[in-house]
């Protein structure tokens, strides 16, 4: 850690189809949003990231599909800490994985306090039984999670807007997608407004987006037998330069990860 402290840091702890888990810190509470790896690895990772575990105050789940929710139940029995979904997706998990409902706290359409952090769920458009991007506040400081969404929505853009620290799906390559391996209904799927972004989307998402100084942005959930980091970063930095010839607010691209943090937040002095 700085001799800073930060009003909000973001670790994506891991970004991809075999699993996804991303932790929000405050100074004083932290927050993880889906568990797709081991408990052991999150554990790890708090530890790593020297994040203590009583400042955790719960399990943000997006939806649940097994690359989101794999470690429910390791991470409710070496932690104890409450599942916050929206009703249905809870519903979905204790059928699961056979958990009582005390497990859960609810997760509505309005704002709710997490420790010393505040956070807005928004419906999104994937095939799940109610999936949602979130929004973090804390001071100053906005954080946004949107990933596994097929389509981007004023609404869903309303909600992101001024994001200092924004996790944004760059999922596919539309050419790699068309003559990649998967079949074709899977790709389909993956195009479909229930589906996932691809490369181009998220750039239009995010040059639509009115953006903050110092903005940082995380580009997440990259399948790999359909896109590539050099794609996405080809991308991004076109998009950059596209900024700053139009004299807009730039931002600072980072790239997600299976198995490496990519850790990105707004400092300040005390």
């Amino acid at each position: 850690m700085t001799a800073k402290n930060k009003e909000l840091e973001v670790h994506v702890v891991a970004s991809g189809s075999k699993g996804n888990c991303t932790i929000i810190r405050s100074s004083h509470s932290a927050v993880i949003i889906d568990v797709g790896i081991s408990c052991r690895r999150i554990t790890n990772a708090l530890q790593e990231l020297e994040i203590p575990k009583h400042i955790v105050e719960g399990i943000v789940i997006t939806h649940e599909h097994s690359d989101h929710i794999a470690g429910v139940p390791q991470m409710i029995k070496q932690m104890g800490l409450p599942i916050i979904t929206r009703p249905n997706t809870a519903r979905r998990l204790m059928d699961k994985f056979s958990l009582p409902t005390e497990c859960f706290q609810t997760l509505g359409a309005k704002e709710v306090a997490i420790g010393d952090m505040v956070l807005q769920p928004f419906s999104t458009s994937h095939d799940a039984v109610d999936p949602i991007g979130i929004t973090c506040y804390k001071g100053q400081t906005k954080a946004g999670l949107l990933t596994d969404t097929g389509m981007v929505s004023k609404e869903m853009l309303e909600h992101l807007h001024d994001t200092d620290l924004l996790v944004l799906e760059a999922n596919y390559d539309e050419q790699m997608l068309i003559y990649g391996p998967y079949s074709p209904e899977l790709k389909r799927r993956v195009k479909g407004n229930a589906g996932h972004l691809s490369n181009v989307t998220a750039m239009k998402v995010l040059s639509a987006l009115r953006r903050p100084k110092d903005m940082e942005v995380v580009f997440a959930h990259r399948s790999e037998q359909n896109n590539s980091l050099h794609l996405v970063e080809q991308l991004s930095d076109r998009l950059l330069d596209w900024c700053k010839a139009q004299g807009q607010e730039e931002f600072t691209a980072h790239h997600g990860d299976p198995k490496e943090y990519t850790s990105i937040g707004i400092s300040y002095d005390i």
